[in-house]
């Protein structure tokens, strides 16, 4: 995937801000990360940025890989990294996973989506579905769409100050147009304050 469909907006330039922002978001991370498995398991989070979600899932008992594209984002997430979890990094490209089919039993996608053009984001989705089991579950977190209500309306007169493009047609489309081209089904959805979103997909 070219270095040109991740995150060069001003958050992608900025990691250590990308982390405070991440603290707003805190409480739905660790509702999909409970909801991510009951029981421990082998999670691959996809565009783990700082690695913030990849620690809660590994701070559960899950065994992890964050991948990214971006080196610097990497680096912040590199520090998370503890001798007691079973939690590692790697550079890497979301469409293209260096790993078998059927590897993990579940995939997290935590706000990348809106970050790529739609044949970007289906790519992405497609592969969390090839390397991940049958039955297993694609968890996103990112913007809700803007019909949603206020809440969205609101983040959108902050968020597009600082996204990058693609993000415009994300909240206007919605995520489920990328799923549906990606062959997965809605099973579980959640929101949090009206603005941000988390779904579970089979």
């Amino acid at each position: 995937m070219p270095d040109r469909y991740f995150n060069n907006g001003w958050f992608g330039r900025h990691p250590s801000a990308y982390e405070i922002a991440s603290v707003f978001i805190a409480p739905l991370r660790r509702y999909a990360a409970r909801i991510a498995g009951r029981s421990p398991g082998r999670i691959i989070d996809i565009a783990t940025g700082t690695g913030a979600n990849a620690l809660k899932l590994a701070q559960l008992g899950h065994s992890v890989v964050g991948i990214d594209l971006d080196q610097e984002m990497l680096a912040k997430a590199h520090k998370k990294r503890r001798s007691h979890l079973d939690l590692d990094f790697m550079h890497g490209d979301g469409t293209a996973l260096p790993f078998n089919d059927d590897t993990f039993d579940a995939a997290t996608i935590s706000f990348a989506m809106h970050d790529v053009p739609p044949e970007i984001g289906v790519g992405i989705l497609r592969e969390a579905r090839r390397v991940v089991r049958p039955k297993g579950r694609i968890h996103i977190i990112d913007y809700n769409d803007l019909g949603s209500g206020f809440g969205a309306r609101l983040l959108y007169r902050v968020a597009r100050f600082y996204e990058t493009p693609n993000y415009f047609g994300f909240v206007r489309g919605g995520v489920a147009r990328y799923l549906e081209a990606a062959g997965l089904t809605v099973d579980r959805k959640r929101h949090f304050l009206g603005a941000v979103q988390f779904l579970s997909a089979v």
